[in-house]
């Protein structure tokens, strides 16, 4: 039997949200409401004002996590019904790709804002404990890593191919994981198929 999951279509959001809230309150200079935006740099055109790009340009499956057998979980029957196995199905666990670019008035104000981001994640190096949005608690992503990725030039020279008309610009490379997102499955075993009823009757 299926039915939605209760934060379904949310996982992904969240994790960008709960990265902004993060940068947001480190970085002295991004802490305006509009500054840390999740548009490519294909959609950014101003420098009048100070932001950061932060793009969620890929995901991909985590190749370790695959595979996961369900878990089970002992629940009380229905009334005078016997207990029931709880069975729910393995989470789709995948890496997300980001892409932070900064945007300024200046060159050196942008080094300004590389510097802090990568201090950060150096400090920061997951999204755990208060960084991270309820969504993300209820769906199983008790913590997930800041990994940097360094990027050949090719990597960097394909990204950019794709933002026609764009010169490149300093750009940051993280790799956030692992991100559970819940299946939609419900299903239920019963642990017991027979039950005398003199047992029922006990207190």
């Amino acid at each position: 039997m299926s039915q939605p999951n209760s934060d379904g279509g949310r996982v992904l959001r969240s994790v960008s949200e709960s990265l902004r809230r993060l940068i947001r309150h480190h970085i002295p200079e991004l802490q305006a409401e509009s500054a840390v935006v999740f548009d490519s740099p294909g959609e950014i055109d101003s420098q009048e004002e100070t932001r950061l790009s932060l793009y969620l340009y890929q995901t991909e499956l985590n190749p370790y996590l695959r595979n996961l057998a369900p878990s089970l979980t002992r629940q009380a029957g229905a009334e005078r019904q016997p207990t029931a196995l709880k069975l729910t199905p393995a989470p789709l666990v995948v890496d997300l790709l980001y892409l932070m670019v900064p945007y300024a008035r200046s060159a050196e104000l942008e080094l300004v804002l590389v510097d802090q981001l990568v201090r950060l994640f150096h400090d920061v190096a997951q999204l755990s404990g208060e960084w991270l949005d309820p969504v993300l608690k209820r769906s199983g992503n008790d913590n997930i890593a800041i990994v940097p990725d360094s990027g050949s030039i090719d990597t960097l020279r394909n990204i950019w191919a794709g933002f026609p008309n764009k010169t490149y610009k300093l750009t940051k490379l993280y790799t956030l994981s692992p991100v559970r997102i819940p299946s939609g499955l419900d299903l239920q075993a019963d642990m017991v198929t027979q039950v005398d009823p003199a047992y029922l009757e006990l207190p």
